[in-house]
């Protein structure tokens, strides 16, 4: 069954119990006029709200299970295209959104791309109207530094990124900074912690550091 298919069933169910309450008010208000009906209007509140809060779960999870969709379909043409990159979900930091409006001005970077790193570059891609699109690439002769630092995002919030300081193969530094999202679908961000950590290390590791 697909999601649609079931949020329909989920909608449906909820609208029936509401029409069975209301159905079941009016016989019970037909046949039994003195009837105290407290009770009713309490179970009749719960189930609203409990429909209410179902229904909002649902179109969450609706959302979360096509952004993760999304990723995964976008992973899948980059390892067509490369199968050996190592592909991290990020969000852009304010340095990556300046970067970009300067190499692709007619690109609107949105809220959640991909790394694809390999051993001498990595790839920025983002998935736009169900095609994949590459929006940058980073070539380095070797790596200066891989860490973390506190960058303040677009909203004003403080978040910890991942900062790769490298030297182009022309012997010019330059810096590429990312916020790491915790999965594939997620809008949600790594912060300081152990996962962080070996992020950092595998990827100084096994992927930049020469």
């Amino acid at each position: 069954m697909t999601p649609a298919a079931r949020f329909a069933v989920l909608r449906w169910s909820i609208v029936g119990a509401w029409t069975a309450l209301l159905l079941g008010r009016v016989v019970i208000t037909a046949t039994a006029p003195e009837a105290d009906l407290s009770w009713f209007s309490a179970v009749e509140v719960v189930a609203i709200l409990v429909g209410l809060v179902l229904v909002v779960a649902a179109v969450v999870r609706a959302r979360s299970t096509r952004r993760r969709r999304e990723d995964e379909a976008l992973a899948l043409a980059v390892r067509r295209i490369d199968p050996t990159v190592w592909l991290v979900p990020a969000a852009p930091t304010p340095e990556l959104r300046d970067t970009i409006a300067e190499v692709r001005p007619e690109v609107a970077l949105g809220d959640r791309v991909t790394w694809a790193f390999g051993a001498t570059e990595a790839s920025l891609w983002e998935l736009d109207d169900r095609k994949a699109t590459r929006l940058l690439v980073i070539r380095w002769s070797r790596t200066v530094h891989v860490g973390l630092e506190d960058v303040t995002d677009a909203r004003g919030h403080r978040g910890c990124a991942l900062v790769v300081h490298y030297v182009r193969p022309d012997d010019t530094p330059a810096v590429a900074s990312s916020f790491i999202r915790t999965a594939p679908g997620s809008r949600r961000m790594l912060g300081r912690g152990p996962r962080m950590e070996r992020l950092v290390a595998e990827l100084g590791r096994e992927r930049i550091v020469a």
